[in-house]
């Protein structure tokens, strides 16, 4: 057991120009087991006071070079805790409370009749100046609990918002998967259609239509679209804060809501081309725009012609509070509305607040509308609610976006180049039919193409040839084998640039390969191709 540490000494310094005074003074405060400093003027006590930081000063007024008061002057702006005791045989009432004013704890009046009294107030003083220390050290202690509280909780909330973000996606995926099946059943029935009708004209050696096969291709770029939609609403797609197009964004989410609506609800949309674009993460614009249309979609569960407008447009800053000073930038304002009974005017400044919902019970849970705005403010926006007058409610989500830069118009007519110069390419794909497509293509550009159905098979064929390939072109395949054409094209030839062409958004983030110059995912037309043959074989022979 340790033995408990002796108290340490309380030191009191006597500021008085009497050295008997000083000596009784001292003689009756040692008795009490106190350590006496002594000074014989305010300013050798001030010295003193800075040198030896005593815990209690007495202080008399009349003294030469500095008085008591002026000392108290001093000392009251450096120390306020330090107890200081005033103790005078001249001066009226008048000094009595110019000590008090400048900081004095006490005023005793010269002779003091016994020592007891010095004593007690000495005790009082040091006590209350104990209470004053303890006091603080608690609210110094509260202060930090109640902010180490205070960052716990915000942890919490802010972890609580991800989840609840998660399962909202979560729980627009399950709509999405019903959207999801009837539009691509459209799109594979239009293929298919135009298909054989391509093929009947071929059977009968007539030209084929040039619609068809227009059409053909104009649902393909649909399907992508879409896929690309869920992708980025899923969180598939590898995204980061980026500057986004507000317009490309609006079509992608208009995509989806248009799939998972119920075809009894009327939804009518208007875009506007100049939009701007936006630094953030695009998913959370999807994010937003979906969880409004939720909400209007619930808000027309009783109404006999439910109809839902959707629009995006370049707006009036002086219409909302938000004042745009960059000139390079505009105001957007997104809008949802619907025709249902509308929320109750006294609710609408409420819809924001966490748990508040107009739903029943079990339908909501009040934190939709809260994230959302959340998000919005991130966006540097507003989230606006209003009543229509004939009926319904409409959410305005206000944005300062930057403005589009409008093209050039050379660059405008510049069409690409996607011709080779026949190049030697290596295309490595398991699937028959797209690689019998990308060969094919390739060929028309100009290529001079090889085939291997594997990435073992096209590692071979390098080992075989080695200098016999510009390029290769390859799909991700199993795992480790695109490391091992990799490794097996630096070793033997580390001119042969690498392209991948993936249906995987998740390996082509994985693949960190000097060697690989492109990341393409599936599917991909001509010109994309193209283009990018041409970006790899450029470097390629910019390194020779």
């Amino acid at each position: 057991m340790t033995a408990a540490q002796p108290k340490r000494a309380k030191t009191v310094l006597v500021v008085d120009d009497d050295p008997f005074i000083r000596a009784i003074t001292g003689a009756s405060l040692r008795s009490r087991g106190f350590r006496i400093l002594e000074a014989g003027n305010g300013q050798e006590g001030l010295d003193m006071f800075q040198a030896h930081g005593p815990d209690l000063l007495i202080v008399d007024l009349k003294m030469p070079v500095m008085s008591g008061l002026e000392l108290l002057a001093r000392l009251s702006g450096a120390t306020p805790r330090t107890p200081v005791l005033v103790v005078s045989g001249e001066g009226g009432l008048d000094e009595a409370v110019e000590a008090l004013r400048l900081g004095a704890w006490d005023y005793l009046v010269k002779p003091i009749v016994s020592p007891t009294v010095l004593l007690h107030a000495v005790d009082k003083a040091l006590e209350r100046a104990a209470l004053i220390r303890e006091n603080e050290d608690y609210r110094l202690n509260l202060e930090r609990q109640v902010q180490q509280r205070t960052l716990e909780l915000q942890k919490a909330n802010r972890e609580l918002e991800q989840q609840f973000l998660k399962q909202q996606k979560l729980g627009i995926i399950g709509t999405l998967a019903g959207g999801m099946a009837h539009d691509f059943n459209n799109i594979l029935s239009s293929i298919v259609f135009s298909t054989e009708l391509i093929r009947g004209s071929v059977g009968a050696c007539e030209t084929p239509d040039p619609e068809d096969l227009e059409r053909i291709l104009r649902v393909c770029q649909r399907g992508t679209s879409l896929i690309r939609s869920v992708l980025h609403f899923t969180g598939k797609m590898h995204e980061e804060f980026t500057h986004f197009s507000v317009r490309d964004t609006m079509l992608e989410t208009l995509d989806i809501i248009r799939g998972t609506t119920n075809s009894r609800i009327e939804v009518k949309t208007r875009v506007d081309h100049h939009l701007g674009t936006l630094f953030g993460d695009p998913v959370h614009m999807q994010q937003i725009l979906m969880n409004l249309t939720n909400n209007a979609i619930h808000a027309l569960a009783s109404t006999e012609k439910p109809c839902i407008e959707i629009s995006a447009v370049a707006y009036d800053e002086q219409q909302t509070d938000i004042m745009i000073t960059d000139p390079e930038s505009m105001l957007v304002v997104i809008s949802v509305s619907d025709n249902g009974p509308g929320v109750p005017d006294e609710d609408l400044s409420k819809l924001c607040e966490p748990f508040f919902t107009t739903k029943p019970r079990d339908e909501g849970t009040g934190l939709g509308l809260f994230v959302t705005q959340k998000i919005v403010k991130t966006l540097r926006g507003k989230l606006l609610f209003s009543r229509n007058q004939s009926g319904g409610t409409t959410a305005r989500i206000c944005l300062p976006a930057h403005r589009d830069r409008i093209p050039d118009c050379a660059e405008c007519l510049t069409i690409p180049d996607i011709r080779g110069n026949a190049e030697r390419i290596l295309v490595i794909e398991s699937h028959p039919e797209v690689r019998a497509s990308i060969s094919s293509c390739l060929t028309r550009l100009g290529y001079q193409v090889r085939q291997a159905e594997s990435l073992a098979q096209g590692c071979g064929i390098v080992q075989e040839e080695p200098l016999g390939f510009d390029l290769i072109l390859t799909d991700d395949g199993p795992p480790n084998s695109l490391d091992d054409l990799c490794a097996t094209v630096r070793q033997l030839n580390p001119a042969i640039r690498i392209m991948l062409v993936t249906a995987s958004p998740l390996g082509s983030i994985a693949c960190s390969h000097h060697a690989v110059c492109r990341v393409l995912l599936k599917p991909v037309n001509m010109v994309a191709l193209g283009q990018a043959m041409h970006h790899c074989l450029a470097e390629c022979h910019c390194k020779i």
